[in-house]
């Protein structure tokens, strides 16, 4: 299905766009999850839209309909096609509107056949069918607008499909930018998913102008998986917008709170810092007075077990899902931000978007960090406590450092280093690539 459509789409079917018809600094921006709050995905692509229109871009960014439509910029949505994107945007949409929540049970029922059908002949993420449409919305743009470049960024893999294949279709250069990766060794989807997942992963770093990746481990990685040219692929660290931080000024007070911020799932779960928390607490047990480990995001069952079954309950308090800024003001006001990746091999090709935001609050990180030297070097270059993740004693040590810190407080107003990872860095070294890839053509 998708392979096929890989292979098949002509070199072109339109007349190539000059230089001359373009429209100086027009991109169409592909990117399923756009204009969405607590989305890491969207994340990336909204704080970096005022950076490239202050850099003379002018975007022009189709998204799925689950974005809020976004009036200060040209913003175009359209829907998935399949039942399982039915379904998804269906749901998603149901969840911010009570009328329409209701109005739409009697689809999601018409459609739950269509849906496990679908299923059970390709197990692919709910999204993958959004790319028809993207295409066509982005071809009409490319007849209106005439564009000089095409870019696509996520999350889905939809995105990068809709702006490769209209990238073909009319002979414009594409930045490709891989937030995750596509192809990974502990697959759980079916083989059928990976073939097609790894063809697509092959005609992207083959036939982009240039590929983006936000850690130097899934480069490698990608590169070695497709035998691709690595002078074309290229690591921007997306960073954290300034704009966007709240006054909120860190006062200590007779509690130490450690937080973590973002959703726990899976192996990425708060139990090794448990762990380590009940070995701190069992050695000082006065200290159960003066800790909280306070969750900002979304957890799954499982998390929230491990929760319930901890020695010290007491110490642990979940505020659930809150706005973006909220976050923003409650990690200035920690006394200490916690980091946690999955317990998988997947770990080693990622960041957590949270890093970037957690170094701009100016307070320690302990970072339980699983075989991803990269990131151990980030934290260790400004100051923070990176830990193996997987183990309980050094977390505690960790724990134990923080708290003495914190015992005998912060008396410099600037404790760590300014973090150089700006979403402006991440804008101004995207708009390089744009130009190498002109220079290419």
């Amino acid at each position: 299905m998708t392979g096929e459509l890989l292979s098949e789409i002509p070199e072109t079917k339109m007349k190539p766009i000059t230089s001359k018809e373009c429209s100086p600094g027009s991109w169409i921006i592909f990117s399923y999850f756009f204009n969405i709050d607590g989305k890491a995905s969207s994340q990336h692509i909204d704080d970096r839209i005022p950076h490239l229109a202050s850099l003379g871009v002018k975007p022009f960014i189709v998204s799925s309909i689950c974005a809020e439509r976004k009036l200060d910029v040209a913003h175009f949505r359209v829907p998935s096609v399949a039942p399982s994107g039915v379904r998804f945007e269906l749901r998603y949409l149901a969840r911010r509107n009570k009328v329409l929540k209701f109005a739409a049970i009697p689809l999601l029922m018409t459609i739950l056949p269509l849906y496990l059908i679908e299923k059970t002949i390709i197990n692919l993420e709910s999204e993958w069918s959004w790319f028809p449409l993207a295409f066509l919305r982005g071809l009409l743009l490319c007849r209106e607008c005439h564009p000089e470049l095409i870019y696509s960024t996520g999350g889905p893999p939809s995105a990068h499909l809709a702006a490769g294949l209209l990238a073909r279709w009319v002979k414009m250069p594409w930045i490709a930018e891989l937030q995750d990766p596509i192809v990974f060794k502990d697959w759980k989807r079916s083989t059928t998913a990976l073939k097609i997942n790894s063809r697509l992963e092959r005609f992207i770093l083959r036939n982009a102008s240039a590929v983006v990746f936000l850690t130097e481990g899934a480069r490698e990685r990608a590169v070695r998986r497709t035998a691709a040219d690595a002078a074309k692929t290229h690591v921007i660290y997306p960073g954290a917008c300034a704009a966007d931080e709240p006054q909120a000024i860190y006062s200590k007070t007779d509690l130490c709170r450690f937080a973590h911020f973002g959703s726990l799932g899976g192996s990425r779960n708060p139990g090794t810092f448990l762990e380590g928390l009940k070995i701190v607490l069992d050695q000082n047990p006065q200290l159960i007075e003066k800790v909280r480990f306070d969750l900002y995001g979304t957890t799954d069952s499982f998390s929230e077990k491990l929760i319930a079954r901890f020695k010290y309950r007491k110490v642990v308090t979940d505020f659930g899902k809150v706005p973006r800024l909220d976050a923003l003001r409650a990690m200035r006001k920690s006394d200490a931000l916690i980091l946690i990746q999955n317990l998988d091999d997947l770990s080693y090709e990622t960041i957590p978007s949270k890093v970037y935001e957690y170094l701009r609050t100016d307070r320690p990180i302990l970072g339980l960090i699983y075989k991803n030297p990269q990131l151990e070097k980030i934290l260790l270059e400004q100051g923070h406590f990176p830990v193996e993740a997987d183990s309980p004693a050094e977390i505690s040590v960790r724990i134990t450092q923080i708290l003495e810190r914190w015992d005998r407080g912060d008396p410099d107003a600037r404790s760590f280093p300014d973090s150089p990872y700006t979403v402006r860095d991440a804008a101004e070294k995207l708009l390089a690539i744009s130009t190498e890839c002109f220079r290419g053509l």
